[in-house]
């Protein structure tokens, strides 16, 4: 499948390559957006993969594939990379930091949310008769 932008950085058509082979230009969000579109209209498209699924990972792997070629940061399915307890820490960090500055409400919301567990945990280990012996 080839999306190719015409002059105003629109999707002017995508052929399908007799191949299989899903080639968007990077970062053209619309042309993956239609790739995944065109499945839904051509059943003939997916006829080079298993399932719609796999077709669709296929267009996102192909326009993942663009972008990292100019500008790194997408994982490779051929090389693994080892995540360290401290890189996932450190990814966790960031990933709240940005979420709250996108979603100022969210931080609210979550502390509301862990606010009224605390005094459900509180409430409930008052009123809670055990019937189990504690163990020794």
């Amino acid at each position: 499948m080839q999306a190719v932008p015409d002059s105003e950085n629109s999707v002017s058509s995508a052929s399908a390559d007799r191949s299989g082979t899903i080639e968007i230009r990077e970062g053209d969000w619309k042309a993956y957006l239609q790739c995944i579109a065109r499945c839904k209209e051509d059943k003939s498209i997916t006829s080079h993969y298993d399932n719609v699924a796999e077709y669709k990972r296929a267009c996102a792997m192909a326009y993942l594939g663009k972008r990292a070629q100019l500008h790194g940061g997408v994982c490779s399915t051929r090389h693994p990379h080892v995540m360290t307890p401290q890189f996932i820490i450190d990814l966790e960090t960031s990933n709240r930091t940005i979420r709250n500055s996108r979603y100022p409400w969210l931080r609210a919301l979550m502390n509301l949310l862990a606010e009224i567990e605390q005094i459900q945990d509180q409430i409930s280990s008052t009123n809670v008769i055990t019937l189990v012996p504690a163990s020794k």
